[in-house]
């Protein structure tokens, strides 16, 4: 649910929701504890890092113009009469995951069948939670503790020179991840998926991207449901297929990373191998 109300909605409170989400994922704004390019241009626009946002999608879904929330991961539901609350249906969760919640045994309580149970993180949730930086709240001045205090001491010389105008240049550059799946697929489960040959949303979906070479939002979907890459269309090609025949170098890298084979046949026998245009940008 999205309070997009104007005024002191959802969006008008995410600048913060971003510096807190900096304090504990250091990478979102590297070295500016204030997040300061979240925020509104002079203009009083949405900054290019605000625009991109997945709350900024959900709040102006349908109505800012080009804006729309991720079709693979959100689809509107509800949006009262004069649009100020919006409810979404989150799509593609972990069946893993989903599965996991109810069952008894990953319950965690204070006391051996004792009501006060806080529970437990699914494991779809595992691989960014390890990722994170514990801290405390950096307007805290009644906490006396040295932890983080380089952070902090950060965080408040931005902050006025924020309030000053002045720029902010990050004093830190972390050196980027190679990119990598959230969850990794079994052999097993990767032979199943391509058992099915069928045309489906999925495997239009992929064409589109790969055939567009839109790379990021490849990414942005595979990155937490590597399955998409692993569908075939009703003659049996996939993702692999098209990304050789397209001669798209990164995109064939990023389906290799998720396991896609390039070895595999369409109903004609033929592989992705096999419609390599220029191996040499490969």
């Amino acid at each position: 649910m999205v309070w997009a109300g104007g005024g002191g909605d959802d969006f008008a409170k995410s600048p913060h929701l971003a510096r807190i989400a900096n304090s504990v994922y250091r990478d979102m704004c590297p070295g500016d504890p204030t997040c300061s390019k979240f925020g509104y241009t002079a203009q009083g626009q949405p900054s290019k890092m605000m625009r991109e946002s997945m709350l900024y999608k959900l709040h102006s879904h349908g109505i800012a113009p080009g804006v729309v929330a991720d079709p693979n991961r959100f689809r509107e539901q509800y949006t009262s009469r004069f649009g100020k609350c919006r409810v979404f249906k989150i799509l593609s969760v972990s069946q893993e995951s989903k599965e996991w919640v109810p069952h008894s045994a990953n319950r965690k309580c204070d006391v051996a069948v004792g009501w006060y149970c806080p529970g437990q993180y699914p494991p779809g949730m595992q691989k960014i939670l390890s990722e994170k930086k514990d801290f405390s709240q950096l307007e805290d001045f009644n906490n006396k503790g040295e932890k983080d205090s380089e952070y902090q001491k950060q965080y408040f010389e931005n902050l006025e020179k924020k309030n000053r105008g002045q720029q902010i240049k990050p004093t830190e550059s972390p050196k980027k991840k190679p990119w990598k799946p959230n969850k990794e697929l079994s052999k097993e489960q990767i032979d199943e998926i391509n058992k099915y040959w069928k045309d489906s949303p999925t495997s239009s979906h992929m064409w589109e991207l790969i055939s567009q070479n839109k790379v990021k939002e490849l990414i942005t979907v595979l990155s937490d449901y590597p399955e998409a890459a692993h569908s075939r269309s009703g003659d049996g090609r996939g993702p692999m297929f098209w990304a050789m025949e397209f001669g798209n170098g990164k995109i064939v890298s990023i389906l290799k990373k998720v396991g896609v084979s390039t070895t595999v046949k369409d109903e004609r026998g033929v592989t992705p191998m096999d419609l390599i245009k220029d191996a040499s940008e490969l």
